[in-house]
């Protein structure tokens, strides 16, 4: 029944319906006419035995006394003194009339062996004698020769008035025994039942033509539910179920998208169908307002989802991505969002299994986390640092379902504080060697003018002269060198002279660097590149101090590489943030990750003593952040060392990216 159509059902629902109706019906016919043609049959039997009851007690109490009074007390005439023989004469007349009807008076050791009872009769002479005391009839269907007959039986009680007869035969007339006999029809006594008085009248036609009824009113009553069947389907087709199919495929071609949610559906009338009609229409036009509140909100947060410029990530409980943004895509290195999805996981989005188990315990306790620094690692495996903000999400049972993740990259921001700790840093450090070196340089001059003094006139000679002129030859060198030192710890803190800016072409400075050294360079076994892009513009500089810049960093390059390395210097043009880039690319020992963070404090070195003096790339830092410039590298150990210089162009630049 589950795919049968309602129409079906409901046809299928009035038929059992109707033809239980009928049944029902044509069952009560049944029974009420079979019951009514019984009581009426009872009816019948009743009078008939009532009309022969008085019969008797007329011969009883009226005939026989007057036929004792007229003939002699020896004579017994049973055709008018015998109630048996008399009521038995008038049911054969009776009978002739009426054959069908059955009238037995019978007697259990009659005086007439015609009035003899048979077995049922004689039980039943028992039972209204033995157990069933006082009850006088019964009445009910029997079965005689194959016919169905209703029958009345009452029982035949010994009176007073029957006593002459039937008692004590020495008291009975002479004429009664000597046509029957002493041993027949004597000794009763007064209120024994003597017998059974019934009447049968046949029911079986009857009942077969109640049956024959019965079964025409049901039969007449299929045919009338089949033709109500009939105009009831053709009015439910008319009425409700051609209505409802064009309702349907209304509704079916709203649901595929034939029709749009400005379309109403049009129906006449003013019945439950028109108003379901109706109240379909106001659920499109709410509908049609939900789905353009909907678009807009998805529009507008797809917006917000797709334009983030952090990472937003719905992640399943289980560990696959379900959804990214292209700012995700873009922060992991992949090349769609397919890849991501693909490839990346929640067990491998952390750089470490432990920050993985830190990350899920704290959002399993708090349900969300917010600012949470983490290292991840990107398609490439390089690592980055960011903050995650996110919640947990939850099904209707409890349970984790899923995590919804913004994420910030943090790595520029990481190297930029980093920068700033470490321009912190060298300004103390500056402020400290400007005021030491101030201190230094006036005794420093004093020292080197007596030197000087001493040596031009001291005479030359042997002797212990000679050695005292080499002596003071030896403190005026390392009192030149102190007072280099000094120079460059002013040029380190800026305490020098004004700057003296010029515009200028890049390419041709740095090229006249790179051609003091390339000999030496190539005596050493290094070669040295040259990549100058041709198309950057004039900048204004300090062409000494960037000289100076250039070397420090050329010289750092040259000694990091070893023998038969290479050395690249170029220029390209920043045209986004109008600047020129200069690069020094070296293929060298490259420098440790222990040690990168203090390269540009001054005095730090990792040279033999005597080969450095450790001012070179902060004094180098210096002018670059003199000139609002920039200065910053890449390297990784065995591989080589890149040191790129940003400068603005004609003083107009907005920083570079250190």
């Amino acid at each position: 029944m589950k795919n049968v159509k309602l129409t079906k059902k409901l046809m299928f629902g009035i038929g059992i319906i109707l033809c239980t109706t009928f049944g029902v019906i044509s069952y009560f016919f049944y029974y009420y006419a079979k019951t009514w043609y019984l009581t009426e049959t009872y009816k019948k039997t009743e009078l008939l035995l009532s009309y022969i009851d008085a019969t008797e007690k007329y011969v009883r109490d009226d005939l026989r006394p007057r036929m004792f009074h007229v003939l002699p007390s020896d004579q017994f005439v049973p055709e008018a003194m015998s109630s048996t023989f008399v009521t038995s004469a008038i049911m054969k007349y009776f009978e002739k009339q009426f054959p069908e009807y059955i009238y037995r008076r019978v007697a259990i050791d009659p005086r007439n062996p015609r009035n003899m009872a048979n077995r049922e009769e004689k039980e039943l002479v028992k039972r209204f004698s033995g157990y069933l005391q006082g009850a006088g009839e019964w009445r009910g269907l029997i079965t005689i020769e194959g016919k169905r007959y209703f029958v009345n039986q009452k029982r035949v009680v010994m009176e007073v008035q029957c006593l002459q007869c039937h008692g004590n035969p020495s008291l009975a007339p002479k004429s009664l025994i000597d046509t029957y006999g002493k041993d027949h029809g004597f000794h009763r006594q007064v209120g024994d039942v003597v017998g059974v008085e019934s009447v049968a009248i046949p029911v079986g036609e009857a009942f077969h033509q109640i049956t024959q009824s019965a079964f025409f009113i049901f039969i007449l009553g299929l045919s009338g539910m089949a033709a109500t069947f009939v105009i009831l389907n053709y009015f439910h087709y008319v009425v409700l179920v051609k209505p409802l199919k064009k309702v349907s495929s209304f509704f079916k071609s709203m649901a595929t998208g034939e029709k749009n949610l400005d379309t109403r559906f049009e129906l006449k009338g003013d019945d439950e169908i028109s108003e379901m009609v109706g109240s379909f229409n106001q659920m499109i036009s709410h509908l049609k307002t939900s789905q353009e509140k909907l678009a807009a909100s998805e529009v507008k947060y797809r917006h917000i989802f797709e334009g983030s410029k952090d990472a937003i990530v719905l992640i399943d409980c289980a560990g696959p991505i379900r959804d990214v943004n292209p700012a995700g895509v873009e922060l992991w290195g992949f090349g769609s969002k397919k890849d991501l999805i693909q490839d990346l996981s929640l067990d491998h989005f952390f750089a470490t299994r432990e920050m993985l188990h830190d990350f899920l315990a704290l959002i399993g306790r708090d349900e969300f986390v917010r600012d949470y620094e983490a290292i991840l690692r990107k398609k490439d495996g390089t690592e980055m640092h960011a903050l995650i903000t996110s919640t947990l999400r939850k099904d209707p049972d409890n349970r984790i379902c899923a995590y919804e993740c913004i994420i910030k990259d943090m790595t520029e921001r990481k190297r930029m504080d980093e920068r700033i700790r470490e321009a912190d840093k060298l300004a103390c450090i500056g402020q400290l060697a400007a005021g030491v070196a101030h201190e230094i340089n006036n005794p420093l001059s004093v020292v080197l003018g007596y030197t000087g003094l001493l040596l031009r006139d001291s005479p030359s000679g042997a002797g212990a002269k000679e050695n005292l002129k080499e002596d003071l030859g030896t403190i005026h060198n390392n009192a030149q060198m102190c007072k280099k030192i000094v120079e460059n710890l002013l040029h380190f803190s800026r305490q020098q002279k004004k700057p003296e800016y010029v515009e200028t072409d890049v390419n041709q400075v740095l090229d006249g660097v790179v051609s003091v050294v390339e000999r030496q360079f190539g005596r050493h076994g290094t070669t040295l590149a040259r990549s100058f892009d041709p198309s950057i513009p004039p900048i204004t500089i300090d062409v000494d101090k960037m000289r100076q810049v250039y070397m420090n960093v050329l010289i750092n390059a040259y000694q990091a590489t070893e023998s038969g390395g290479h050395i690249r210097v170029g220029t390209c043009y920043d045209k986004a943030k109008q600047g020129v880039v200069i690069f020094f690319s070296d293929t060298g020992s490259g420098i440790p990750k222990t040690i990168q963070a203090r390269i540009f404090e001054p005095f730090f070195t990792t040279k033999e003593p005597g080969k450095g003096t450790g001012l070179g790339l902060a004094v180098s830092y210096g002018i670059v952040k003199e000139h609002r410039g920039e200065i910053f590298f890449e390297s990784e150990e065995g591989k080589g060392t890149t040191f790129s210089i940003w400068l603005p162009v004609n003083g107009k630049g907005q920083g570079g990216n250190a």
